[in-house]
């Protein structure tokens, strides 16, 4: 019997070619994004699962209260970590990284690595990355001792035994002697490093002000607590901790300052603070890709019922001729069950060949190193095979138990109808489908508008053709010589600068006092800390709105500070200009205020900020004449090798580096992108299907009507005008939730736009669009057809 099914199937797949190819084209697009969103899914969630001990290890974050916020961020002090691990037995292992970038020099290879940190002894008794060669107990216990990764050591040393071997950091400002090698970092780890340095000679190379007080948050800090130790009990120790032990030798309490405990496994999609080692992922994209996952899948199987119900017609006269020979009705569902599973078995090979082929594209576009052979593992296996077999049966049942029950006089007559209730269901489906394409649409348009909006909102100073040169080791005493020497050059318009990094973290706060302003000493408030020279809000071109900017020629310029708006506005001044503050036991006039400018990126919230006179900047910030870029960049080089010999020349343009912030959003926009116009090609594949059921059905009604006078444009606008209803049906539907969730996502940043009515009335426009070029044609070729020939079928 199955055999003979199996002989009929095929039959009935080569007769209706175009059919089956539809029908399979589209359940495996469905089926391949939903292999690829499983893989991303997985791959997202397999973070840090590979540590041994994962589910006792955590990470201690810190958070400031900062103009009534809580401000958290992933880092914390040296001495911070000392005083936890001496006041708290719970902690059985405490690890401290401190990242690095230095120039390694071995023999004629001179190169600035930047995947480097200085680490803790016990790092692998920590985290279960694997050793290669070394010792685990020792290989970072002794001061400059560092272990490299694979391929650092395949890159300095080949075929070479890296053991032993000496490598110089910044031309020999410090040695270090290779004591191990380990695998490459596993892709799914929250932070990679290639060089891991003993902590130990972190203190031979920092400034000793690191080591010895709490509010330098320069390392991050992982904890591994006994298992039969709670964190919620550690962390309500917490206060207790920081009013005891932190307090003293600081304004640091648990009014202003919190701390506490994240868990390993939920740093890279649970957390979203501050100083965090790289950029994360999130559970929110997790939650949005699975939903379009099963959208997707949902959409293709409606298709594979309203394609397979719109054949029914053409096999009615098959279905009664059956029965008239006997055939019962559950063997009819047994033969289009195995049809169904025919088709969704062959869709699940054909989604897995072209999973296999675009999966390294669609590993580029995420930077994922995501393989499909991890879904080859028998678990995997299993669920692929019960998800087939549930497709299959929930794809194919309608329609089977449909055919099956045509009377056999009306099928060989030809006037068997499949039911106003099958017609009704049909168009509750392509709703959906279409509710679905409004939906993905409007969402992508947000999803853009959101990624421009950031990319090109005003930031406050002019970031075009700005030119960040970090200063590294050059002699300090030194740096305005070098400003002067890049000012020779006329194509260098102006030049700048200041002690932290821009775009960056603003990493020094401070607490303070001002003028007719009241202290709560229960809970200080504090203001972020920048230093800059002379010349940084004139190159940056930062609007001046009261008073005036430091001054070359005032020497009291050491006594004086400019504030931001922000600060003004948290001070609660009127007339800020010739107030004093008082911060690090020193009082300031204030001499001028600043428009509010983005020093940190759109994901952050402007900060108070106090701007204060630095004569030794980090980095320097050159304007330069847009028609000698590459000229500027040459002098630059050389004036900057004048007065540093160790280190290359680097730079970066301001504007580049704020466009790097928005990486992650654009590639979550772009894979975003991907599946929504594979759901709406597949949506649309349904609403061929719907067309074509819809022609059938109506053969005899448009002969009549085409006999007694109706033109192709009344045909073709009776057949579309129903679906046309059906689109705004869905649209009803699709807007409200579609904003709900929408708006949701939109909440998660500081700076975000409107979403606006119309972004909805275009989506309905665009799907309408879309729906009407896919079933025109075929539309418009059945109002070309002779009705005489479709009355003799009649």
């Amino acid at each position: 019997m199955f055999k003979n099914y199996l002989k009929i199937a095929f039959r009935v797949f080569k007769k209706e070619k175009l059919y089956s190819l539809i029908n399979i084209s589209g359940l495996s697009l469905g089926l391949m994004c939903c292999l690829i969103i499983v893989l991303f899914v997985k791959d997202e969630l397999s973070y840090d699962s590979f540590h041994k001990e994962g589910d006792s290890i955590y990470r201690l974050s810190s958070a400031y209260l900062r103009a009534g916020k809580w401000e958290p961020y992933a880092t914390n002090a040296w001495k911070t970590a000392e005083l936890l691990e001496a006041n708290f037995p719970e902690i059985e292992q405490l690890v401290k990284i401190g990242p690095n970038a230095e120039i390694v020099t071995y023999e004629d290879k001179r190169i600035l690595e930047k995947e480097m940190a200085f680490v803790d002894a016990n790092f692998f008794d920590v985290f279960s990355f694997t050793l290669i060669s070394g010792n685990q107990d020792d290989v970072l216990k002794e001061p400059n001792k560092v272990v490299i990764s694979e391929s650092i050591a395949n890159k300095y040393f080949g075929e070479e035994d890296p053991i032993g071997k000496i490598l110089e950091m910044t031309d020999g400002e410090y040695k270090l002697q290779v004591s191990g090698v380990m695998k490459d970092m596993p892709s799914n780890s929250h932070f990679h490093f290639d060089f891991l340095i003993s902590g130990q000679t972190s203190k031979q190379v920092n400034p000793e002000a690191m080591f010895s007080g709490v509010t330098w948050d320069s390392q991050w800090v992982y904890l591994k607590i006994s298992n039969d130790s709670n964190p919620e009990s550690i962390m309500s120790q917490f206060p207790d901790f920081i009013n005891t032990h932190m307090s003293k030798t600081s304004m640091l309490t648990s009014e202003n300052f919190q701390l506490a405990l994240q868990p390993l496994s939920d740093i890279h999609l649970e957390s979203d603070i501050g100083n965090e080692l790289e950029a994360n992922g999130s559970m929110n994209h997790i939650y949005i890709f699975s939903i379009i996952a099963i959208f997707i899948l949902v959409i293709a199987c409606i298709n594979y019922m309203n394609l397979t119900t719109a054949r029914s017609i053409r096999r009615a006269a098959e279905v009664g001729m059956r029965k008239v020979l006997g055939a019962k009705k559950l063997g009819l569902i047994g033969q289009f069950l195995t049809e169904s599973f025919i088709m969704t078995f062959g869709a699940i090979l054909l989604a897995f060949g072209l999973t296999f082929l675009l999966l390294p594209y669609f590993n580029t576009l995420a930077e994922k190193e995501m393989v499909l052979t991890t879904l080859f593992s028998p678990k995997w296996l299993g669920i692929i095979l019960a998800s087939s077999i549930i497709i299959g049966f929930l794809s194919g049942s309608y329609p089977a138990f449909v055919l099956s029950s045509f009377k056999p006089l009306n099928a060989l007559k030809g006037n068997n109808r499949t039911g106003t209730s099958g017609i009704k269901l049909r168009k509750i489906l392509v709703v959906f489908q279409f509710g679905i394409s409004i939906g993905l649409i409007a969402a992508t348009s947000i999803v853009f508008e959101q990624i421009d909006f950031l990319k090109n909102k005003e930031l406050g100073f002019d970031e075009e053709l700005l030119i960040s040169i970090p200063l590294q080791s050059m002699d300090r005493n030194q740096v305005e010589s070098f400003k002067n020497q890049l000012l020779a050059n006329n194509d260098i318009i102006k030049a700048g600068g200041s002690n932290m990094r821009m775009p960056g973290w603003i990493s020094e706060s401070t607490y303070y006092k001002a003028q007719d302003v009241q202290v709560d000493e229960d809970a200080p408030k504090s203001m972020k800390l920048i230093g800059i020279d002379h010349d940084f809000i004139k190159t940056t071109e930062v609007d001046i709105i009261s008073g005036h900017d430091f001054s070359k020629v005032n020497a009291s310029n050491n006594r004086s500070v400019v504030l931001n708006e922000s600060a003004i506005e948290q001070l609660g001044w009127e007339n800020p200009v010739g107030k004093w503050l008082e911060f690090y036991g020193r009082r300031y006039i204030v001499v001028g205020v600043v428009k509010d400018f983005h020093f940190e990126s759109l994901f952050r919230k402007i900060p108070p900020t106090i701007f204060s006179l630095t004569e030794q900047p980090n980095f320097i910030y050159a304007k330069v004449d847009g028609n000698k870029i590459s000229e500027s960049l040459k002098y630059m080089s050389a004036a900057y090798s004048k007065f540093v010999t160790n280190r290359d020349f680097s730079y970066s343009f301001v504007n580049e580096e704020i466009q790097s912030q928005y990486k992650s959003e654009e590639q979550f926009a772009k894979v975003f992108t991907i599946f929504t116009i594979l759901a709406i090609f597949i949506a649309c594949l349904g609403a061929f299907g719907l067309i074509s059921f819809t022609i059938e059905r109506k053969s005899k009604e448009l002969s009549i009507r085409k006999v007694l006078g109706a033109s192709i444009g009344n045909l073709s606008s009776l057949l579309i005008k129903e679906f046309i209803i059906l689109l705004f049906i869905a649209s009803l539907v699709a807007w409200p939730v579609t904003f709900y969730f929408i708006h949701k996502w939109i909440e998660g940043f500081i700076y975000r736009i409107s979403v606006e009515p119309a972004v909805f009335l275009i989506a309905t426009t665009i799907a309408m669009i879309i729906a009407i070029i896919t079933i025109g044609f075929k539309v418009f070729k059945a109002a070309l057809v002779n009705p005489i020939i479709s009355l003799r079928k009649e």
